[in-house]
């Protein structure tokens, strides 16, 4: 079980269709986080036959190569090096994990296995040691060699090295400025392969030997150059990019001047780009075994054979609060409110997901982009008895809060000035106050964001 709240969120509902409701979204939500566990995305994607690996259609013959190497990060990355060592049909020589979690003690205690507790959003010093262990373990190896990357989610700031003589302190003030800025990680991953010694590319840039990687996706568009921010991907962003994003925020007069003089001489061409072209790719090999989509399309398949299901958007994105009461108005427009004869009614859904973004306030509270979401979901649906919605985050952790997401629908208590809680970017304490908080903890994996909306009809 995922959802450690779940008689609390089922004390929620004051009647039989309501308790219908939440029971088939929690069911769903259990479903989908167990479907999206990298043991089962790996085991779909990845087998071994002798010495021979296939990646879907692709094969890879490891006969040819004398030593093997894994290095993990993300939030999947514990599961995902778990999976590796059980299915594996040979030895590693070496293995470094980070992880925002301490590693379990199965991994921990094995030998040759170096494990980082790496900072989430942001990067902390063990973020640092981790990415220059990498760099000299790539640094040592050879072509006879072949290191297997497992990249999730959330390893832009567990992997990190800042380049340019930038501390860790100016480089956790480069972070907080992106990520209450309102950018999307595209954006946010632009500026940050820049800055890096490892990101967009730079690791392969770095080394001489054979890199396999195996990718989960927490970006719309599944696009590996930005998970992870790319370290083993060839980068086509420039810093003509950075300094757009830089104007468009107005970061220039937010952060340190450092980071604006860097992105000029980029422009000027004193700097040299993050690398795009480089013989180095031809030995590294990128595949991206599961992203949110796929998730989306189990949740379709399981409540397809029972109910009306269809998908609104796989890639939705923009401000939390906005995408929130957009999503809203389309469900009362589809089905509007009206009477029902419960004990005839039936469930119609609409699903959707990616990642939204939330632009903080000058004193931000404790919430996330998928309560803010459900928060002007409701705000918005207030009046009709029919609609529900449940939106979370399948690492489990939404914004700086200990939440994944929430639930709400014709149960959620609204008192007057609510909206204060949205403003303040504080709505996870409206959720503590009034119920509707889904937590999960940590689920291993990290593939965005999931949205169910269920609608109440009549046969």
């Amino acid at each position: 079980m995922f959802i450690k709240n779940t008689d609390a969120l089922l004390n929620l509902a004051r009647n039989s269709m309501e308790t219908d409701v939440l029971h088939v979204l929690l069911s769903t939500i259990e479903d989908v986080l167990d479907f999206a566990q990298p043991s089962n995305i790996m085991s779909d994607s990845i087998s071994f036959s002798a010495n021979i690996l296939k990646i879907n259609a692709n094969t890879v013959d490891l006969s040819l190569y004398n030593n093997f190497y894994l290095v993990a990060f993300g939030k999947a990355s514990q599961t995902m090096s778990s999976w590796m060592l059980d299915n594996f049909p040979l030895s590693f020589s070496r293995i470094i994990i980070v992880s925002p979690e301490e590693c379990n003690d199965e991994l921990s205690s094995l030998p040759f296995c170096r494990c980082f507790k790496g900072g989430h959003p942001i990067p902390n010093e063990q973020s640092v040691l981790a990415a220059e262990e990498v760099l000299i373990l790539l640094k040592s190896l050879t072509k006879s060699d072949l290191c297997f990357f497992l990249v999730s989610g959330g390893g832009s700031a567990l992997l990190e090295s800042p380049d340019f003589g930038i501390s860790l302190q100016e480089y956790v003030q480069l972070q907080q400025g992106l990520l209450s800025c309102g950018a999307p990680i595209h954006e946010i991953n632009t500026i940050r392969k820049h800055f890096s010694k490892v990101k967009g590319g730079k690791l392969v840039a770095s080394s001489n030997t054979n890199i396999l990687s195996f990718i989960i996706s927490d970006v719309i568009g599944s696009d590996p150059s930005f998970i992870a921010s790319g370290p083993t991907v060839p980068d086509k962003t420039t810093w003509e990019d950075c300094q757009e994003i830089f104007q468009k925020y107005s970061l220039k007069d937010t952060l340190p001047r450092k980071f604006s003089d860097l992105i000029d001489q980029g422009v000027a061409g004193k700097i040299s780009e993050t690398p795009s072209d480089c013989s180095k790719f031809t030995l590294a090999h990128n595949y991206v075994i599961g992203d949110n989509a796929k998730l989306l399309d189990f949740i379709k398949e399981k409540l397809g054979s029972s109910h009306p299901v269809e998908i609104l958007n796989y890639e939705i994105s923009g401000e939390a609060k906005e995408v929130g009461e957009a999503l809203a108005k389309t469900a009362m427009q589809k089905f509007g409110n009206k009477p029902l004869n419960l004990p005839s009614s039936s469930f119609s859904f609409l699903l959707f997901g990616g990642e939204t973004t939330v632009t903080l306030s000058d004193s931000p509270g404790v919430g996330g982009r998928n309560q803010e979401l459900a928060f002007s979901f409701i705000l918005t649906t207030e009046s009709h008895e029919t609609i529900f919605l449940a939106s979370f985050g399948t690492d489990g952790i939404d914004g700086n809060s200990q939440a994944a997401g929430a639930i709400v629908g014709p149960f959620t208590l609204l008192e007057k000035g609510s909206i204060k809680y949205l403003l303040s970017n504080d709505v996870n304490s409206f959720f503590k106050k009034y119920g509707g908080e889904l937590n999960t903890g940590y689920t291993g994996t990290n593939m965005m964001d999931i949205g169910i909306i269920c609608i109440v009809r009549e046969k």
